[in-house]
């Protein structure tokens, strides 16, 4: 099972097995489609991993990274550069049902 960060500690020569690796993890964040984009994954995701901080790259900005801030079983906040305005980070609070509670926005 991929844990919080073990994206960082991956070495470029390994990056490729660990993408294959990692998109076999139902509860890996792969962008747009995956888990995170519906209500039931997000609650699933919430659920069943443990509190802290997960990261991967964009797919849609590559050199940045979607953040995903989980409390279990209470919710998250999935964090990433604004879809409208790139000088923007978009912060989208749910609750442990995964349904949205909020968002907010910063500077990038």
């Amino acid at each position: 099972m991929i844990e919080p960060n073990d994206v960082m500690k991956v070495e470029d020569a390994d990056w490729e097995k660990f993408k294959e690796e990692a998109y076999k993890d139902e509860l890996y964040y792969s962008g747009p489609g995956d888990l995170l984009d519906t209500a039931e994954g997000r609650e699933k995701f919430c659920r069943l991993n443990k509190t802290g901080v997960f990261q991967k790259p964009d797919p849609q900005f590559p050199g940045y990274k979607i953040w995903v801030f989980n409390v279990q079983g209470e919710g998250l906040i999935i964090k990433k550069r604004s879809r409208v305005d790139p000088a923007i980070m978009e912060n989208v609070e749910y609750d442990a049902q995964g349904s949205e509670a909020g968002k907010s926005f910063e500077p990038a």
